[in-house]
């Protein structure tokens, strides 16, 4: 990746900086730290890091400082401005964060897939489906990857697999489970995360998210012994691959869903022939003989 032109060091209004969608959210407890050192310096030290967008100002890095600045009433702060692009922007704010305070599992899952995601858009030849298995992603390929995987590891004390299935949620998880795990009552845990990996049913993995989150169950697998518990049928592997397609294809946009259709076309007619061939065959009404009227 190209490294983005910074300029100068100088203030932004605290209300000029936009605050969009972000991977991570403000921690209250390191915001009342660094609330707490404005209070004893009268200042923010470290610059923050904006990019210029139309309309303003957008943060890449600082989100805790940021928000001990409107806390304490702070008018301006220290940036650092760029104008990079939003593919750059992500990697300053995942590579920050890793650099920066302790990330709970549920972020390093956030922050792994985010960092996956951005290596395979830039190396578009390792993405699963256009390589063989020495061609996929490994968090060994680049530096800046094995960096954060050896961090991930270090922080949890876990291996590659583990690893993997922390990218693995993270890929799964849409904002709002991702809202919801972050709003639980109790810190989600790593041992949950990797239940969620290994659910096979979007519903399975959207009602542990819901149970943690509004603090009906303390942990995933509590979620999962309900749903057993309560007769709950292990489904086939058909159903299961059944649930993924759906999965994928509710999530992917309409042109993603065109070009699939497009790709597949001829292997989707047949497919729709064989439908209404069985169908017509399950259809047909058989007329009943008995053997009496047989024989006569």
């Amino acid at each position: 990746m190209t490294p983005p032109n910074w300029q100068t060091t100088h203030t932004l209004p605290v209300a000029d900086i936009q605050v969009e969608e972000r991977l991570r959210i403000a921690s209250q407890p390191a915001v009342a730290s660094i609330v707490s050192s404005i209070h004893e310096v009268g200042s923010i030290l470290q610059p923050l890091l904006v990019r210029r967008v139309k309309g303003g100002y957008r943060l890449m890095d600082g989100l805790h400082r940021l928000t001990a600045a409107k806390e304490v009433g702070l008018v301006e702060v220290p940036v650092k401005v760029s104008d990079c692009t939003n593919e750059q922007a992500i990697r300053i704010e995942v590579d920050a964060n890793v650099a920066g305070a302790p990330l709970t599992p549920l972020d390093m899952a956030v922050f792994l897939a985010a960092h996956k995601e951005l290596y395979e858009r830039e190396n578009p030849e390792t993405a699963q489906g256009k390589a063989g298995a020495h061609g996929r992603w490994n968090a060994t390929d680049i530096m800046s990857v094995a960096s954060f995987s050896a961090n991930a590891a270090e922080v949890f004390g876990k291996g590659d697999r583990h690893i993997r299935r922390l990218i693995s949620v993270g890929e799964k998880l849409s904002k709002e489970e991702i809202a919801l795990l972050r709003e639980a009552p109790k810190k989600v845990q790593f041992k949950d995360l990797e239940h969620i990996a290994k659910c096979g049913e979007p519903e399975d993995r959207s009602a542990i998210c819901m149970a943690l989150g509004t603090g009906e169950a303390k942990s995933a697998k509590e979620v999962l012994d309900r749903k057993k518990a309560a007769g709950a049928q292990v489904q086939s592997t058909t159903g299961q691959q059944v649930s993924k397609l759906k999965d994928a294809y509710s999530r992917a946009k309409k042109a993603a869903r065109k070009e699939f259709v497009r790709l597949h076309c001829d292997e989707l007619i047949e497919l729709i022939h064989e439908i209404a061939l069985e169908e017509d065959k399950a259809a047909e009404v058989v007329p009943f003989t008995s053997t009496r009227e047989a024989g006569q």
